[in-house]
């Protein structure tokens, strides 16, 4: 059988050479199982269902492990999953650290518990590096808000001029999307459980040994420990070894958690994947608003010299677009039948980890945009006048209609605009005979600066929240 290979991202350059690349891989994840198991181990030893050298020797067991992760990989197709092997491996390093500690290695414990805490572990450890690469984008973009709220461009409506705005509004809408989306992922994350249920979700195992525990103890004539209380204390130890929450039930088949983990990622990605397409459209040759300040040999053709393409609005793009297939099918797993699913729980691994792929790769490429980008405000006015000034169509309908009513206010105004839309819209005013405008009312009638109504005020709302959501990070609450 040949060795499997190394999944190094060749058809996925958007996450390719990222930090999340590294901490979702198979490496990764056969970690997070590892230590997954050996908490469970310490866990039994600190409720009493364990000896106490347990935890010494799976400590020891832990910084000798090494298991083979080529054959983890190949055996795992017999039973269905990665943990079968793994267990066995770690019963034969166990009793080389010391006979018997094999008996309370995975004592309770069935393969979805560990795969299950393992995959909650992964996405614990890459959630972090993406909420400090949102945060690095958040900033960056709070940045280009404020610096470009008196920048003015053409809004765009249906690939259509339609109305000024500002490109710090813009921006403060790029920004407003990525905050709500991180926040709906870090709650997420904040929230993610631990899974130890046993066989079919009950704890019967653990249950059944605190029960033959407390039979078999000095002070067995005496008042014994309820056993649930011993299964409690395990839980509670588990939970805190790993950082994870204690869930009040089993989830093995109520799979809410890994749906809502996924969209939130999904969330995320999309929100810059929105940011995206708005940079690779004004940045075309023909509109050329904004361009990215790329490193020397970056956005070349590999046929045509002259092209800098925007790469990295691209493979956001990219990203964006591929996040919807994975979701539904966390979804679709919501679906699992009995105590314990046919393949809808199998079904949720590659998804959920390109879902934290995509999310990380995009907020780490997002912020790295957002640095590099780079705005043509001469160009934006340039552009603004491509029209002639039709652009001031609805507020100028809107002055007239305070003098001739709105049906006679469009009908000058088309009359004004003409069908060609050719330059000299301000003598067309002038010489209406139904427009009662002086040359200054018209001067600033025509002026697209003075028609962005509240954007200034919007500007400094999603401002101040991104304010307060970097003071509540930095002072550790949420």
């Amino acid at each position: 059988m040949t060795e499997p290979s190394n999944d190094l991202g060749l058809l996925a350059p958007i996450w390719a050479d990222t930090l999340v690349a590294e901490q979702t891989g198979d490496a990764a994840y056969l970690q997070a199982m590892l230590d997954a198991e050996f908490a469970l181990s310490r866990a039994l030893a600190a409720a009493g269902l364990a000896p106490d050298w347990v935890t010494a020797a799976v400590d020891d067991l832990a910084e000798r492990a090494r298991p083979d992760l080529p054959a983890i990989v190949a055996e795992a197709r017999g039973g269905g999953n990665p943990v079968i092997p793994l267990t066995r491996y770690l019963y034969a390093a166990a009793e080389d650290v010391r006979p018997g500690l094999a008996d309370h290695i995975h004592r309770g414990a069935t393969s979805q518990d560990i795969m299950d805490t393992a995959t909650m572990l992964v996405a614990r450890r890459a959630g972090g590096a993406i909420m400090a690469a949102a945060h690095t984008l958040a900033t960056r973009l709070a940045e280009l808000a404020d610096r470009h709220r008196a920048t003015v461009l053409a809004g765009r409506t249906l690939g259509q001029q339609a109305a000024p705005t500002s490109f710090g509004f813009k921006a403060a809408g790029w920004l407003d999307g990525v905050l709500v989306a991180a926040r709906a992922l870090d709650d997420v994350l904040r929230d993610l459980p631990v899974q130890l249920g046993g066989a079919v979700g009950t704890g019967a195992a653990l249950y059944d040994a605190a029960e033959r525990s407390a039979s078999a103890g000095p002070d067995a004539g005496a008042e014994r420990e309820r056993p649930a209380d011993v299964v409690n204390r395990v839980l509670d130890a588990y939970a805190a070894e790993l950082g994870l929450r204690r869930p009040m039930i089993s989830w093995h088949t109520q799979r809410g958690v890994i749906a809502d983990l996924g969209h939130a990622l999904a969330g995320l990605t999309g929100s810059i994947g929105k940011i995206a397409a708005d940079v690779s459209v004004l940045s075309r040759t023909e509109i050329a608003e904004v361009h990215l300040e790329l490193p020397a040999g970056s956005g070349g053709s590999s046929a045509m010299p002259h092209k800098r393409n925007p790469v990295p609005a691209v493979l956001l793009l990219a990203a964006a677009r591929q996040a919807a297939a994975p979701v539904a099918t966390l979804h679709a797993s919501l679906v699992a039948e009995e105590e314990r699913p046919s393949g809808a729980w199998h079904a949720e691994w590659s998804p959920l980890r390109e879902l934290l792929r995509l999310a990380g790769a995009a907020t780490e490429t997002g912020a790295d945009l957002a640095g590099r980008l780079r705005v043509d405000a001469d160009q934006m006015r340039r552009n603004l006048e491509a029209t002639g000034g039709a652009i001031m169509s609805e507020r100028l309908v809107g002055a007239l209609t305070a003098q001739a009513g709105r049906k006679r206010a469009q009908q000058i105004t088309a009359d004004v605009l003409g069908a060609d839309r050719a330059p000299g819209l301000r003598v067309k005013l002038l010489d209406h005979p139904d427009v009662a405008l002086t040359d200054g009312q018209i001067d600033d009638l025509l002026d697209p600066a003075r028609y962005l109504g509240m954007a200034d005020e919007f500007i400094d709302a999603v401002l101040r929240d991104h304010a307060s959501r970097t003071t509540s990070d930095e002072d550790g609450s949420s």
